[in-house]
């Protein structure tokens, strides 16, 4: 356990103590005339300062290249969404597309052939994608149509690539067309005795087939010659959703892609053979990003974005980025007279019964938030809180809470150094920002919490606070 975090618990313990023996202000657990004052000593509870929440949709996550020191590109638990939810009625529309890149496995590749050119005949060109999950509707879902496309942009694995960025393509060259059904398609599938993973594959058009081989048969004047000349020639490929249905998102291993050419040629015995050549995604030369798109039209959450509520939101959609998330701010926490933050705790509640929406069965419930500081202009650091506690301290993490003998879903964060920075620099300007916790999956999963505007007063989003005065 880190040192801080052992003398921050310890003193801690030490004024629970003081707070179960000494007097308090009238908003404590205990009545203030049960608790005697001991050696001028005074510890308060308060959970009375007001905390006020609006929606706000939170774009920028980095789903491919670089930026700053993180590599998404060359992650390889970092998976791609591909798919559509169309009708979600809590959060409207979801699709997501993806952009992957691969390369021959050597520079100034050859087919494997004596007399390059003359008698090689390739079947077929097959591009798979290994299957890792899958996020909605997969008991009852409708099939998917996904697109391949030659992409036309070329997009640097040393830029970043955020959800919100768009690949080029044109949508009348269609290099290849698959559908999925997640009802069995998420299963492992034995043929014979071998157990064959779920993977996505497509079947490109015959031009593909006979561009690459007019490429390296070029020798060192093709796009074969060498990895930065195959790119140039090929960008990467485009895959696209339809997305006029769907109630389903696939995530995939797009790090492991691969691009699979099947031919028979001449061998040295002057007799015909089959053989395939792998071309790969390799994260030292290519790049790979994932494209979201989110629409709330029509949706229940729709009327709860950016309202500017003086009361706040009724309800917190909060979705994993990108997507919706809560803007939480203190107006009156900087008043506060200076005192030492022995413990502050964030607490949301989650809507209840979910007005009959399908939130758990099909969609599931975020099993983690985080939380962010963001200044006036939107730009978010990770507070102190995570650095000097530790991630496991700040939490987040999804809990039973009994009230009044009913079970409700919470999610709570210690963030004793963020309120103790606010109260003691009297900053009136300081925000969080609450989404789903990043697992590698894109815009998976979501929750409805209770907003400040909530009717249900004892619901609504929470801060105590435990301190002691400064003696003066």
């Amino acid at each position: 356990m880190h040192l801080m975090t052992k003398r921050f618990l310890s003193f801690l313990a030490a004024c629970w103590g003081v707070f179960q023996l000494n007097s308090c202000k009238e908003n404590t657990i205990l009545p203030s005339d049960l608790i005697p004052a001991i050696d001028n000593i005074s510890t308060f509870q308060s959970d009375t300062f007001s905390v006020i929440s609006h929606n706000i949709f939170q774009d920028s996550a980095l789903t491919g290249g670089l930026s700053g020191t993180s590599r998404i590109s060359n992650s390889p638990t970092y998976y791609h969404a591909l798919g559509c939810i169309l009708a979600d009625p809590a959060f409207g529309k979801t699709s997501g597309a993806i952009h992957v890149e691969v390369l021959p496995p050597v520079s100034n590749f050859a087919f494997k052939t004596d007399y390059p050119g003359t008698t090689r005949t390739i079947d077929s060109v097959i591009l798979s994608i290994p299957f890792k999950s899958s996020y909605g509707d997969t008991l009852n879902p409708q099939f998917q149509t996904y697109r391949l496309y030659r992409s036309l942009k070329t997009f640097s694995r040393d830029s970043a690539q955020y959800d919100f960025t768009r690949d080029s393509f044109k949508t009348s060259d269609i290099l290849a067309t698959t559908q999925v059904n997640y009802a069995n398609f998420r299963f492992d599938t034995l043929y014979g005795s071998v157990k064959q993973s779920p993977t996505l594959h497509f079947k490109l058009a015959s031009w593909f087939a006979d561009s690459l081989q007019a490429q390296v048969d070029a020798g060192t004047a093709g796009a074969a010659a060498d990895f930065s000349s195959f790119l140039s020639w090929w960008k990467g490929f485009t895959i696209m959703p339809d997305t006029n249905s769907g109630a389903t998102i696939g995530y995939f291993d797009t790090y492991n892609t691969r691009l699979k050419i099947y031919y028979r040629h001449t061998n040295t015995n002057n007799l015909l053979d089959t053989v395939a050549d792998v071309f790969s995604f390799d994260p030292n030369y290519c790049n790979r990003f994932n494209s979201i798109f989110r629409n709330y039209s029509g949706s229940v959450a729709s009327s709860q974005i950016n309202s500017n509520a003086l009361s706040g939101d009724s309800v917190l959609f909060i979705q994993n980025e990108p997507g919706l998330s809560g803007l939480i701010q203190f107006p009156y926490l900087y008043q506060q007279e200076n005192v030492i933050v022995n413990k502050a705790e964030l607490i949301f509640t989650a809507v209840s019964p979910y007005y009959n929406w399908v939130d758990t069965t099909i969609y599931g419930m975020t099993p983690r938030l985080q939380i962010l500081a963001t200044d006036l202009q939107g730009a978010d650091r990770i507070p102190d809180d995570y650095g000097v506690f530790g991630t496991s301290f700040v939490d987040g993490t999804r809990k039973i809470k009994s009230i009044g003998g009913v079970n409700f879903i919470q999610y709570k964060f210690g963030l004793n150094q963020s309120i103790q920075q606010i109260i003691s620099r009297k900053d009136s300007t300081f925000r969080f920002k609450i989404m789903g916790l990043n697992l590698g999956l894109p815009a998976v999963y979501r929750v409805l919490l209770q907003g400040s505007g909530s009717s249900v007063a004892a619901l609504r989003p929470k801060l105590n606070i435990i301190y002691t005065k400064i003696q003066k």
